[in-house]
């Protein structure tokens, strides 16, 4: 009799244990997903437009930022001309290689990316890597291997841990990479062979990106 009763408890504490733990995941969920109510506070009255020079100390003023100008930009459109640029450009570098991305995916585009920028590091340029942890998933440790062993400093932004779990939204969508202080790229294209290509079909997936030389780039 003692021993059922002591089931039974045993039972009604593991439902109650199980209860609380669906309502903390839901609330982290609840809390992750649903978007933050943004409420504007102040209406900036437009006065001069683009082509004004207040224009552009404006724009600084608010985005806590410096404005540059004689700046060279193309513009990249899809992996064929996107990729060919970027990997260029980290073959010639000389001196740094700064590479942020969210999403670095295992596959061709992957691999040759962690190789060219091995290569630069064991020619005795400094190279370093930043990949969101979240969205370089899947994510073959070979290629982080490939890299560390070269000498690249590579990291991954914002590892989840059960303390964390309530800023797991938190990431790095930043695509930057800027070689020698003298050339950068930034757009949203990620390092994964789904961009391969020219967007000719649906698994090949069409994106922007753009090359920029000049003052602006750090």
């Amino acid at each position: 009799m003692r021993f059922g009763r002591n089931r039974r408890r045993l039972l009604s504490s593991l439902k109650y244990l199980a209860v609380a733990l669906v309502a903390s995941l839901v609330t982290l969920l609840a809390i992750n997903l649903i978007p933050e109510t943004r409420v504007i506070r102040t209406i900036v009255p437009h006065r001069f437009d683009a082509a004004d020079p207040q224009f552009a100390r404006s724009m600084s003023s608010y985005s806590q930022g410096q404005m540059f100008e004689a700046n060279a930009v193309q513009t990249l459109v899809n992996g064929d001309e996107i990729f060919p640029a970027m990997l260029q450009a980290i073959r010639s570098a000389r001196k740094t290689i700064n590479m942020e991305t969210y999403i670095y995916w295992s596959g061709s585009v992957g691999y040759e990316f962690a190789t060219s920028l091995a290569a630069k590091a064991r020619e005795g340029v400094e190279v370093r890597v930043l990949v969101d942890w979240l969205g370089s998933l899947p994510f073959d440790e070979k290629l982080i291997q490939i890299m560390t062993s070269a000498g690249v400093r590579f990291e991954r932004y914002r590892p989840i841990h059960w303390y964390t779990l309530d800023r797991v939204n938190n990431r790095t969508h930043r695509k930057l990479l800027i070689v020698d202080g003298r050339v950068a790229f930034t757009g949203g294209v990620g390092i994964a062979d789904n961009w391969l290509g020219d967007a000719c079909n649906p698994n090949e997936w069409r994106d922007t990106h753009y090359q920029i030389e000049g003052p602006a780039v750090p």
